[in-house]
């Protein structure tokens, strides 16, 4: 049961909250606001038609075959001919093209002559998600031009279809893709930038929850609402943001991304619970530091030093197995990295709920221990106060 006390504390921390326009926005019209314009950003889901210049030195049937094929992929399409592989560069370069095909003199013919030729593949990598599509569906053009060549050679020397096939494509790929089978940008980035947004605007509204209080002068008030109980303060002052933003995850998660046709593979009852158990993780890790720190300026500075490179230490973009020990060990200290390893099982796998304990009971810890450490940081200062007094 919740005190009395704690009740009083609660209703003017409410009270507090949309008062102040700067948290008010903060806390419920910001998230909003990221979360429709991350969508719009990425509404178009998959990058497609991106622009090839070709580079054909031997104007040949296969050429124009391959060509054909790349301007026929949803992927990419022939925005230019150009004369040389340093044009293409060019190209590239001043973001006309994104990468390119070169076929080299004789192709057809060496082939005749059964002798090998290569189709060369140019791809921009400075986008490695760019380079990568390119020579994905660039390889699949080119092998199935390359069987297909084979085929028709093998058949014209009087080799039935069947066993032409068989020596052309011994061996067959049938690929799978898991989890996130389109490559789809806004199934893959939307919900872990989402998220990276909720643990920076948590922290942030969440250090200037006490100090403020320090601040402004009024933490005696607040004292005495308490009958001078620490925790009675923290659990007060704590649990008004955590229903808001409980309420704000609610929303994106259950109407903005559904009407956006963003779904989790998992349960969504199951990812708005873990979401808000991570929040209540970046609320307490934000008190903590409202409670040890009462400069705003440099509490809030803090915050943000904390919070930029966890979208970086996550793994969402780089797997932390591969960081340096330390790097790792840094990563761990952050609840966006605990986050967004539960948030792959449920929202892309489709996880049951017991493969995201050990997540689950991380960001308990981060919640316990951050209660523990406000009180305390906050006791140590209350004698401090007093002492000085």
């Amino acid at each position: 049961m919740i005190s009395a006390e704690t009740k009083n504390i609660m209703k003017r921390e409410f009270k507090r909250i949309l008062e102040r326009k700067t948290l008010y926005l903060l806390i419920i019209i910001l998230p909003v606001f990221i979360s429709l314009l991350y969508v719009f950003i990425y509404k178009n889901e998959l990058v497609r038609d991106l622009p090839m210049a070709i580079v054909d030195q031997d104007h040949s049937s296969i050429s124009r075959l391959v060509t054909e094929y790349v301007e026929a992929s949803g992927s990419m399409k022939v925005a230019g001919y150009v004369n040389s592989v340093e044009e293409l560069k060019d190209g590239i370069q001043s973001g006309i093209y994104q990468g390119g095909f070169l076929f080299p003199r004789d192709m057809e013919n060496d082939i005749k002559k059964g002798k090998y030729s290569s189709v060369i593949i140019y791809k921009n990598t400075s986008n490695l998600i760019v380079g990568n599509m390119i020579l994905k569906d660039a390889m699949t053009i080119v092998k199935t031009v390359s069987a297909g060549a084979l085929i028709k050679k093998l058949r014209n020397k009087g080799m039935i279809y069947e066993q032409a096939i068989k020596i052309a494509n011994p061996i067959t790929v049938d690929a799978n893709s898991l989890y996130n089978p389109n490559y789809s940008y806004l199934n893959y980035f939307v919900p872990g930038l989402l998220a990276f947004t909720l643990q920076l605007i948590i922290m942030i509204s969440a250090v200037i929850v006490i100090s403020s209080e320090f601040t402004h002068e009024t933490f005696p008030e607040l004292l005495h609402l308490s009958g001078h109980k620490i925790y009675k303060i923290i659990i007060g002052k704590s649990l008004p943001h955590l229903l808001f933003h409980s309420a704000t995850i609610i929303l994106i998660i259950g109407i903005i991304m559904p009407a956006c046709n963003i779904y989790p593979a998992g349960s969504a009852l199951l990812l708005i619970l873990f979401f808000i158990l991570f929040a209540a993780a970046c609320l307490m890790f934000g008190i903590f530091i409202s409670s040890a720190f009462h400069d705003q300026m440099f509490a809030t500075a803090l915050a943000l030093f904390i919070n930029m490179p966890a979208f970086i230490y996550s793994g969402y973009t780089y797997p932390i197995w591969a960081m340096p020990a330390a790097h790792r060990f840094l990563a761990n200290l952050l609840p966006f990295t605990h986050l967004i390893s539960g948030f792959f099982k449920i929202f892309r796998m489709n996880a049951p709920a017991y493969l995201i304990l050990d997540e689950s009971l991380i960001m308990g810890a981060f919640i316990i221990g951050g209660f523990i450490l406000s009180v305390a940081a906050v006791k140590i200062h209350i004698k401090k106060y007093y002492k000085n007094a």
